[in-house]
């Protein structure tokens, strides 16, 4: 009978040690990583999910960052999840302080600098290297993260920076760059007072090619008057802002290359004319797709929505389609904001991607705009659902494999695309032009990555309350202990 209680203990035991066991080879067979964090900062987005699962050749990453630099943990956790959704991407850690002799050789294989800092320690030109094939890409500090001070400004109290983690963006960016076979061109029709690729222009799209440019994607510019034929070399077209209307053999043009297979991006603005829109001589072409265009001007009166006193200048836009292309902004919760836009009809065969407020509607009485009345829905006006942007996709394939028609994505405003608003980490302006880049060019892989925001919130401590942390940490905390120690003790002497 003594023995019943040993055998009891071994049992025990070793149902326990089964039990661990168990547990770590379900762990190790169906890895799962939770991310608590407000600001979700370690959960990667869908873009990188996709671009990781089509990794067909290896990268190296050389990352140039000493450990205790601000962007170092960041990093390494970011190349961690990379690492468990690929095992193309080979990761190596070099600090050119600790290990100078090997960052030498590198240095001298990919032509890098160093340079010595104040504090003595010698620190690369560049946090990271991207390398796959002959290919290369330069990730730098900047790239990584910066802050916002100017949230500073007129900001509540204890309200701090806002700080911007843009580790996944540049790695990501980095990474499409080096793998994809050749850069994607988009041809920028030019002749009817677009926006433009010259850089001295007053509509530059200078910020347009920066930020597409580190998605491997080349703006080029296209005539589209005389031309029998549109689209050669180009993955897709864009039509950005124009101020004058297409003749009836370019859009015919336009429809024939839609018609063929390509793809067609319309940012048409409202051109005022007189107390009315102007034509674009794009209607039928839209309206052949499902699409109308409304000669109207957007007219916002949620005042929530708006960034100045007008409800027709600039407007926020926080309510998206149920649409690929756009449901991870939705899920980013960034409003785009556009300007004195015109409004869309959205039919069969065609997809809403934007829509205004259930307070907003569309003006055709210009007049009233510019008398400064009251604005209010009238008989004629553009009621709501307000649809801004909206595409259509024919795609689908014939038996023998040959596709029926092309995507098409219209909106009703191409201010969206200005450097201010592409250039603000608030908004989402620049995921969306990812976004309608990668499907019109068909890299699903560019759906767009915003940049983490953290409030770096800081902790002011008066005299008093430093008495009081004081009082509880090195007093209260010590004597609780104590005491209930005190209590165990005499509990078991009774």
């Amino acid at each position: 009978m003594s023995r019943a209680p040993q055998l009891r203990a071994i049992l025990g035991t070793a149902l326990v040690a089964v039990i661990v066991v168990l547990v770590n080879y379900i762990s190790a067979r169906r890895f799962e990583r939770f991310d608590l964090t407000h600001d979700q900062l370690f959960t990667l987005s869908e873009r990188s999910k996709v671009l990781l699962k089509q990794l067909d050749k290896p990268v190296d990453l050389y990352v140039f960052l000493s450990s205790g630099e601000q962007s170092y943990a960041e990093l390494k956790e970011l190349i961690a999840r990379y690492r468990s959704q690929s095992d193309k991407l080979t990761p190596y850690f070099v600090d050119p302080d600790r290990e100078p002799a090997r960052f030498k050789l590198l240095a001298e294989k990919y032509g890098l600098r160093a340079a010595a800092q104040e504090n003595g320690q010698t620190e690369a030109e560049l946090a990271a290297l991207v390398v796959s094939g002959d290919k290369r890409w330069s990730i730098t500090r900047d790239d990584l993260v910066d802050v916002d001070f100017d949230s500073l400004e007129g900001g509540k109290r204890g309200e701090g920076a806002k700080v911007n983690v843009k580790t996944e963006q540049a790695l990501s960016g980095a990474i499409v760059q080096v793998t994809s076979g050749r850069a994607t061109t988009v041809c920028v029709s030019e002749g009817h007072g677009e926006w433009s690729l010259t850089d001295s222009a007053d509509r530059s799209l200078a910020a347009t090619k920066e930020e597409l440019k580190r998605e491997n994607v080349e703006l080029t510019a296209i005539e589209t008057r005389n031309k029998g034929e549109l689209g050669k070399g180009c993955d897709a077209i864009f039509v950005l802002g124009p101020q004058k209307a297409f003749a009836d053999e370019e859009t015919a043009a336009l429809s024939r290359y839609l018609d063929a297979g390509g793809n067609l991006l319309l940012a048409l603005d409202p051109v005022i004319d007189g107390e009315q829109v102007a034509i674009t001589g794009l209607e039928a072409l839209v309206q052949k797709h499902g699409i109308t265009l409304h000669r109207d001007v957007l007219v916002e009166l949620d005042r929530e929505h708006l960034l100045s006193p007008s409800p027709v200048e600039a407007a926020l836009v926080t309510s998206f389609g149920d649409h690929a292309l756009v449901r991870s902004m939705a899920a980013l919760r960034a409003p785009v904001v556009v300007q004195v836009a015109r409004t869309l009809g959205v039919g069969d065969g065609a997809t809403a991607l934007l829509d205004a407020t259930n307070k907003a509607y569309g003006e055709l009485n210009l007049g009233r705009i510019s008398a400064g009345d009251e604005l209010k829905p009238s008989e004629g006006s553009t009621q709501p659902p307000i649809h801004l942007a909206a595409l259509a996709d024919s795609k689908p394939k014939t038996d023998q494999g040959d596709p029926l028609g092309g995507r098409l994505i219209v909106i009703g405003d191409s201010e969206w695309i200005s450097p201010q608003a592409l250039q603000q980490p608030q908004l989402a302006n620049v995921d969306l032009l990812a976004s309608f880049t990668g499907y019109l060019t068909e890299r699903e892989a560019m759906i767009a990555i915003a940049p983490r925001k953290i409030d770096a919130q800081a902790m002011m401590i008066t005299e008093d309350g430093l008495f009081g942390l004081f009082l509880r940490v090195v007093l209260l905390m010590p004597l609780a202990a104590l005491v209930l120690g005190v209590g165990v003790w005499w509990q078991r002497r009774t």
